[in-house]
């Protein structure tokens, strides 16, 4: 049982990596895909967050306390209107924040479906973390959203 937990923790933690390296990589690949300077700052501070985020799962590995539950974090749903910005090619800063938004709630949905897969509490306690980091970084893009693009009058 304490290797099928080690072995799940594991391949979890591998997982969470590779997802956190792919996203820097795709919004530093990104960054060449546009002539929007906005967007390409954007996707640049994208990038270093999903650095930072890689950084923390590292340290979070090797000290951290998988029996604590995150703490609740409200969802805004804004993700579920915005349409489009399936691609970055050519988008501008509106279009990388929607797509940026979007991906995030993807790691979100992933995370979230993988804590009823898990079978320890520590995998299930990982990946609603997880999960939290995700639904942060996408509250942080949505509220620049907001105040960039729904000024009102």
């Amino acid at each position: 049982m304490m290797q099928e937990k080690a072995v799940e923790l594991n391949e979890l933690w591998e997982t969470a990596r590779y997802r956190e390296i792919a996203s820097v990589a795709f919004y530093t690949a990104g960054q060449a895909q546009t002539d929007d300077p906005g967007a390409r700052a954007l996707m640049k501070r994208l990038a270093a967050e999903e650095t930072k985020h890689l950084r923390w799962l590292t340290e979070y590995q090797k000290h951290g306390d998988i029996s604590s539950r995150p703490e609740k974090v409200r969802d805004l749903m804004a993700s579920e209107y915005f349409t489009g910005a399936d691609s970055l090619e050519g988008a501008g800063l509106q279009q990388t924040l929607v797509f940026a938004i979007k991906r995030e709630q993807q790691a979100v949905d992933f995370y979230t479906r993988m804590t009823a897969i898990m079978t320890t509490a520590a995998g299930k306690v990982l990946c609603e973390q997880l999960a939290s980091q995700e639904l942060r970084h996408k509250i942080k893009l949505e509220l620049l959203y907001e105040r960039l693009f729904l000024k009102e009058d």
